[in-house]
């Protein structure tokens, strides 16, 4: 049974979620360091930093199921123990090979983060409250992202890359730890036909439709922002400042969105999140246009951008929990996650050869397209709580 306060419970999930994101959005800003400490290529380095995510991928639905069987306390402490065993291995790690193994079983641990953490909430938090309690956790997405790339060069420069991983451990142990201890042990039993069940409730699959439109939106706004602006003649620091600019807008997006999203008792659900595709696609106007006309007129554009393509995920992972019985909520938003961490993957190489053949301009213009095509199967959902 729950025992402890929601707000407990969401201080908890929140912190476990920052240290994930310290170590996957981190790393990348020592990337020359790693290269040169492991004598990677650039391809080599694109595969050990996308390692925890590849982890991550290969295990949420596994980590839904035992979410949805034995609680959220109990997958949380066997989750983090794997989690930190693969960072302390990976901090011991004396060749390439070994230090993507390491970061591969913290992935497949720290999936449990996600999933555990949604399942948590959802049984914390009446519907009128939910949206706001999924969208504060996940603003922990980009601010452990923000406190990465501050201290892992900081770390790195004191101790090494094993100083990095061992302080990164350290973090995921303690905060999946305290997170186990105020979750939930609630446990749902077997549910042998369950994810014939997720898939045939209402609207699930034109649900997971509009998050194949808005994750390509959102990795095109992550991974490419910043050279687009390097290509349109912006400094570096101009740059910098304009992602940094989209990862505070899509921390706060997550909060606003949620708290819309809670309106009227938690039924405007999928409104909102055909809101925020429409958002979305203003923003990439918006930013094609401004690339064009400075830093002054790209940051405000980054802005509007960041809030409403990277707003979204939140919302996604909480309708798709509604829709289906409450025993299969954590199931039924690891099926979501599954879709949104595969597209991931595949949409980003794609992206990056339709910039080369076609050009930012047209590249940003069919982000738009991607996002109001998002927004229109999104409103034709129905609520369901």
């Amino acid at each position: 049974m729950q025992t402890r306060s929601p707000r407990a419970v969401l201080t908890a999930a929140t912190a476990a979620q920052a240290a994930v994101s310290f170590v996957n959005f981190g790393l990348p800003a020592i990337g020359p360091q790693l290269r040169q400490e492991f004598g990677l290529s650039l391809p080599a380095l694109g595969a050990v930093l996308s390692a925890g995510f590849l982890g991550t991928a290969l295990s949420l639905v596994p980590a839904g199921i035992a979410v949805d069987r034995f609680g959220s306390r109990a997958a949380m402490a066997v989750g983090t123990a794997l989690g930190a065993t693969g960072l302390f291995a990976a901090a011991a790690a004396g060749s390439p090979l070994a230090l993507a193994a390491g970061l591969v079983l913290f992935g497949v641990g720290s999936s449990v983060v996600t999933i555990g953490g949604a399942g948590a909430l959802f049984r914390a938090y009446p519907p009128e409250r939910r949206g706001w309690a999924l969208g504060v956790r996940q603003m922990a997405v980009p601010l452990g992202g923000m406190i990465g790339a501050v201290l892992v060069p900081a770390l790195e420069a004191v101790g090494g890359v094993s100083t990095v991983l061992l302080a990164a451990a350290t973090a995921v142990l303690l905060s999946g730890a305290a997170f186990a201890v105020v979750a939930d042990s609630l446990r749902g039993g077997r549910q042998p036909r369950g994810f014939r069940t997720i898939l045939k409730a209402p609207g699930m699959q034109r649900l997971l439709v509009v998050a194949a439109f808005y994750i390509v939106v959102l990795q095109a706004v992550l991974v490419y922002t910043v050279p687009a602006a390097r290509d349109a003649g912006l400094s570096a620091l101009a740059a910098g400042a304009t992602f940094f600019a989209i990862q505070v807008s899509a921390g706060v997006a997550r909060v606003v969105w949620g708290r819309i999203a809670d309106r009227g008792g938690g039924a405007r659900r999928t409104r909102t999140i055909a809101e925020a595709g429409v958002v979305a696609a203003v923003g990439a106007l918006l930013f094609t246009v401004a690339l064009h006309a400075g830093v002054a007129v790209a940051l405000p554009a980054a802005v509007v951008f960041g809030f409403g393509a990277l707003g979204w995920n939140g919302l996604v992972y909480l309708s798709a929990g509604e829709r289906t019985p409450p025993e299969l909520a954590a199931r039924s938003v690891a099926v979501a996650a599954t879709l949104i961490f595969g597209l991931s993957a595949v949409a980003t190489p794609a992206l990056g050869a339709l910039a080369n053949g076609a050009g930012w301009d047209a590249f940003w213009l069919t982000a738009a397209a991607l996002a109001l095509a998002g927004a229109g199967v999104a409103s034709t959902l129905g609520d369901r709580c």
